[in-house]
């Protein structure tokens, strides 16, 4: 009986889909001044479908702060905003484009 529980425990977790490849997106973002801001804008991107993590990263040197995002399906800008909500009033994501590598 055990052997026979082994058998199927392994092969059902040999037919279990295969996790999807997470890809990484980095924008832009205006309006981010502190780490209150950064924390709206994070939370706010975690609500998107697919966001697996978001984080804001340093400006490059004269830029804006920058938006990382890590989703398991494609996002695109106009619902990076739409996410906002409100809040866009305050933040406007400049950018955001898959990171190639």
């Amino acid at each position: 009986m055990k052997t026979l529980l082994l058998l199927v425990s392994t092969i059902l977790v040999g037919l279990a889909p295969a996790a999807e490849p997470a890809i990484t997106y980095e924008g832009e973002v205006a309006g981010i001044f502190c780490s209150a801001c950064s924390s709206h804008v994070k939370a706010a991107m975690m609500t998107v479908k697919g966001v697996q993590s978001a984080r804001i990263l340093a400006p490059q040197k004269g830029g804006l702060p920058r938006l990382q995002v890590i989703s398991t399906r494609p996002i695109t800008l106009d619902e990076a905003m739409k996410a906002l909500g409100e809040q866009a009033k305050i933040y406007n994501i400049r950018s955001l484009a898959p990171v190639k590598g």
